[in-house]
């Protein structure tokens, strides 16, 4: 029985500058990094995980483009949690940075979100639910 997320990999073209987004920007801890390959960071209870398409330094991602030729599928978007009173507080800090936030979209649930694109862009949601 699935009990919650673990981690969201993702496939970035230039590690240091996705690293630099996700902690510079949206405050993501680094837990581990091979420079230039990988970058495990915390966020919450999970991980994001940034990849290097080309090289992305594990046994296990080596096999898989060993296999499948390149990287394969595609993410609509990730949402990140945040407490609810941080929320337009990191908006407002992301707009100060020069990045294109939109939002907040409000829910019928109650829910508040804005939504961003990382580098490589992939779209990312920041909620308070």
């Amino acid at each position: 029985m699935i009990t919650g997320i673990s981690e969201v990999a993702l496939w970035v073209e230039d590690l240091d500058r996705a690293v630099e987004f996700y902690t510079q920007k949206l405050g993501l801890e680094v837990a581990d990094i091979d420079p230039g390959k990988n970058a495990f960071l915390k966020a919450g209870d999970a991980l994001v995980v940034l990849f290097n398409r080309e090289t992305p330094g594990t046994a296990l991602a080596n096999e898989y483009l060993a296999r499948v030729g390149s990287p394969q599928g595609e993410v609509y978007h990730i949402a990140l949690k945040t407490d609810k009173d941080a929320l337009d507080g990191l908006a407002s800090k992301l707009c100060d940075l020069g990045e294109t936030v939109k939002g907040p979209v409000e829910f019928a649930t109650g829910r508040r979100s804005y939504f961003l694109n990382d580098p490589d862009k992939h779209y990312i949601e920041l909620t308070d639910c």
